[in-house]
């Protein structure tokens, strides 16, 4: 099977919504989201009994347990964003052996071998290729669109049936 090799410029949304994607599935997410929602129901089931500084306080605690994430992450990846390596394009290229992704701001090409590969997978419009259970590379899928069927046929070529999660 022949080499393919495609370029990808990471932008700010896509980062954030991975990440914001990343947390919502991680007990962090979720356990912000359950205490949101026990505070607003303790809030209404006990509003009359409250007294006016906790009819107050339970919704403004609600509000920052539902938006510290959000918030706190747009600041984390407006200030990655800003890393040399987010500044240029990435480009991949997938070989007999595994993932070459190269940069400009980087003299080294990184290796990814495929039995490395923690997880492939499709969500949205991003095919995410994890390095481990924590990091992975984005690619909207927009900007291999000619590549796309090429690109995923390839990696089911060569990543274990477990680890893939492509339709």
């Amino acid at each position: 099977m022949d080499n393919i090799k495609f370029c990808v410029k990471i932008e700010e949304n896509d980062l954030y919504r991975f990440n914001l994607h990343h947390i919502y599935t991680s007990s962090q997410g979720i356990i912000s989201v359950v205490l949101f929602v026990l505070l607003i129901a303790v809030w209404i089931l006990r509003f009359a009994a409250l007294s006016p500084i906790y009819r107050i306080f339970y919704p403004l605690v609600a509000i920052i347990f539902l938006f510290y994430i959000p918030m706190s992450l747009k600041l984390r990846v407006k200030a990655q964003m800003n890393q040399e390596v987010f500044k240029h394009p990435l480009t991949y290229e997938l070989k007999e052996d595994g993932i070459e992704i190269s940069s400009p701001s980087s003299e080294e090409p990184a290796e990814l071998p495929w039995e490395y590969i923690y997880k492939v997978s499709i969500w949205k419009e991003y095919l995410l290729i994890y390095s481990n259970r924590v990091n992975a590379y984005i690619i909207p899928v927009e900007a291999i669109k000619d590549e796309y069927d090429s690109i995923v046929t390839y990696i089911k070529d060569k990543v274990e049936d477990y680890k893939l999660q492509i339709k």
